[in-house]
Parts: structure tokens; C-alpha cells; sequence
């Protein structure tokens, strides 16, 4: 399974544009070369993070988890700079490209001088979602990305993702190319060591926190409708909705102006924009639950941040979700009263203790354990925890 080399290899990380307010700062500059540090303490390898151009304020003004513009931008200006790397004979075959997203604009100028040069690498990749959801906001895009999807997934030497119907509908589109099944790379540790010391994560106020994007595939809608049936039975609580933004974005025509609206109609329904990490941690670590209404999400950032901080979740009975929550925090999808019932329930008791973070946290060792070590096998971390546990060990 597992073939050691004697040289030193180099790892060309291409990460995603690291803005302090989004997860994407702390994956790129802080997560993942903490993921690969082991492997360069011990001289296996060298961790090279490709620059690119980005606007450290930028913000969504078209796109979902970033701007459709500033996405771009960065993506092609790092292919940029690798390819005046492979010009000036910085990278040789043995080497490896790591995507930390599958849409990686530009990547076939990568592919088409490598091929030329005659140099051979190995590419892995995060696949965050990509086409192959019909509840994805790139569904409908299907039509021409897929042949872009397929074309790539034959340069793959592994493709990493959250859950194992990820892996499926993957398989199913017609990806070819080793899928390792690892959750999302979080770094526990250095999460926690995110929130303010004044911070009492033993004090939990009666408080919902609702994180998602507000976009078509997160179901803001119905999480609007959850929000007013439950704060209207449930007067003790409030009910924050939470962004990094400075101001809050949808794709979805009309939510931001419902949201706002229920706003001044019920004062308990609270919108806190541009929020800090800091101050997001402190919400997490003061509330009772984090509710989440979204129709596609593979594991999802707001799952292991929350229970991390010892926050309760309460999600829906659908996609990805049941392979890790509990059927005690799961509600029936699409059906309002169900879920008020159950964040009812869960806000009357104490809250459980979940091993998200720490089995998310082996995930991300996982992806340096492969890379390094040129592992095809493919790999299940919700299936094999004590497997990968005892791989990482051996490093």
C-alpha cells in the first residue's frame, strides 16, 4: 500500500485565499502547513506555499463561499507563479501539486507545460462539492464543468472529500481517480487556541446560532420559518444569525430582505455581521445550539467549529449528516414543526459530547500521511478512526 521515498520531495500547496474573516485563512496559512510541518521537521519533504494575488477586504459580491471574481483571480495568478516555477526548473518529476479546492481556474496551463516539459507530478485535491449535487449551487453549471471534473480527475493521484455519499455521487458522475473519505481538515488545537481566555464556555446563555451561507443549498427559508415558530414559543430565547461579512449576501432572491424583515418584527432575532473568528468562537462557546437547515453540505465547517466549543447541533435527517450525527439531534428535512420540536428538546438537556472535531482532526493528519507517502489506497476515516489513528503514529 505504501511506498517510502528516499528524496526529498517537494509539496506545491495551492491554497485558497486567505481572508481572516472566512475559514480559508486559518485552512491555508495556519491548518494545513501545520498538517505537512511533521513531514519537513523530519526532512521527507518541502512545503511550498504558491503565492497569489487577492484582496485581503474582499468581499462576495457575486458567489457563494467566495467572490466568483476574486476567486478567479487568485486561482489563475497562482498558476501564474507555478509556471514561472517550472520554468526556472524549481519542480521536477516526483514533486507534487496539492489543490486545497478541485476548481482550481487555470490548472490546465499547469497541465499543458508540465506534459510539455516532460515533468511528472502528483496532484491531490480537496472537492469541497463541485456538480454533482442537484442541491449545489453548481448544478446547474453541470453541462460544461463536468467534462472540466472529468478531464482533471484523470491527472489525479487522490481526491480527498467529507463523507462517504460525496464519494459516491462522485463515482457515480464517473470519477476514476482514488477517493479518500477524511471529513473536512480542521485543526482542532488551533481552533481552540482562537477564542478569548474571558470567554466561559461552562456558561450557556439561551441562545440559537445560525452560521450557514445564505444561499439556495443552506435553505435559508426554511430556517427563517423555524426561527419565528420557535422564538414565538420560546420566549427566554434569542436567536442569532451570524456572518463574517460586513454585510449579509444571498444568491437567493428576497432572503436577505425576509431576514431583515423578521428583524424588526421580532427584536429576539438577531443579524451580527462582520464578525471577527474571535468573536464567532465567543457566540459558539456562550450558545446552546447551532442550527443548520442546508439541503447539500459534505460534513460542514459549522458542525465541527460548534462542537468544538461544546455547542449542541441540531440538523436535518438528510445527505452526508447521518453518517456522523446522532438520529437524536436530527429532525425530519423540510418539516418546520419538527424541527422547532426538537430544538425544544435539545435545549432542555444538557448537551452531548461529540468526537467530530477530533475524528476531522485525524482526517487532516490523513491527507499529509497520503500525500507523503504516496498512498492509493483508499481510506474511510469515519469508517477506519483506529486504522488511521495507527497510521499517523508511524508517520
Amino acid at each position: 500500500m505504501t511506498k517510502f521515498l528516499n528524496t526529498m520531495k517537494k509539496v506545491f500547496y495551492f491554497g485558497l485565499e486567505p481572508l481572516k474573516a472566512r475559514y480559508t485563512y486559518q485552512l491555508s496559512k495556519e491548518w494545513m502547513p501545520a498538517t505537512f510541518q511533521p513531514y519537513v521537521a523530519a526532512g521527507r519533504l518541502e512545503f511550498i506555499d504558491v503565492p497569489g494575488e487577492f484582496d485581503p477586504d474582499q468581499q462576495i459580491k457575486v458567489g457563494a463561499v467566495l467572490d466568483a471574481v476574486g476567486r478567479g483571480k487568485f486561482a489563475m495568478s497562482q498558476c501564474s507563479n507555478f509556471l514561472d516555477m517550472i520554468n526556472t526548473d524549481q519542480v521536477r518529476t516526483g514533486d507534487v501539486i496539492f489543490l486545497q479546492d478541485y476548481w482550481q481556474p487555470g490548472i490546465e496551463a499547469i497541465l499543458y507545460a508540465l506534459d510539455l516539459y516532460g515533468i511528472e507530478v502528483k496532484i491531490y485535491a480537496m472537492l469541497h462539492a463541485q456538480s454533482v449535487d442537484e442541491y449545489d449551487f453548481t448544478w446547474p453549471m453541470r453541462k460544461w464543468m463536468r467534462s472540466f471534473e472529468l478531464g482533471l480527475d484523470k491527472r489525479m493521484s487522490g481526491i480527498f472529500v467529507g463523507s462517504t455519499i460525496h464519494r459516491d455521487q462522485l463515482r457515480a458522475a464517473g470519477f476514476e481517480s482514488p477517493i479518500h473519505v477524511l471529513s473536512l481538515p480542521l485543526h482542532k488545537e488551533l481552533t481552540l487556541a482562537k477564542l478569548p481566555w474571558s470567554v466561559d464556555r461552562s456558561i450557556r446563555e439561551n441562545k440559537i446560532v445560525f452560521s450557514s451561507r445564505l444561499d439556495k443549498e443552506k435553505n435559508p427559508f426554511f430556517m427563517l420559518a423555524v426561527a419565528e415558530q420557535f422564538l414565538e414559543r420560546n420566549t427566554e430565547f434569542v436567536w442569532n444569525v451570524t456572518t463574517s461579512g460586513k454585510s449579509f449576501k444571498s444568491m437567493v432572491p428576497g432572503v436577505v430582505e425576509a431576514m431583515e424583515s423578521l428583524a424588526k418584527k421580532q427584536p429576539r432575532f438577531k443579524l451580527l455581521s462582520n464578525l471577527t473568528k474571535e468573536q464567532y468562537y465567543s457566540e459558539l462557546s456562550t450558545a446552546k445550539v447551532q442550527f443548520n437547515s442546508s439541503l447539500q453540505d459534505y460534513v460542514s465547517w459549522t458542525v465541527l467549529e460548534s462542537t468544538v466549543f461544546g455547542c449542541d447541533v441540531v440538523f436535518p435527517n438528510f445527505r452526508s449528516f447521518p453518517e456522523f450525527i446522532p438520529a437524536s439531534r436530527l429532525y425530519r428535512p423540510f418539516v418546520a414543526e419538527d424541527a422547532v420540536q426538537l430544538l425544544e428538546q435539545v435545549t432542555s438537556q444538557p448537551s452531548l459530547e461529540y468526537n467530530f472535531a477530533d475524528i476531522s482532526d485525524i482526517g487532516r493528519q490523513m491527507e499529509g500521511y497520503i500525500v507523503a507517502n504516496d498512498v492509493t489506497e483508499e481510506i474511510n476515516v469515519w469508517n477506519e478512526l483506529e486504522y488511521c489513528k495507527k497510521l499517523i503514529i508511524f508517520k
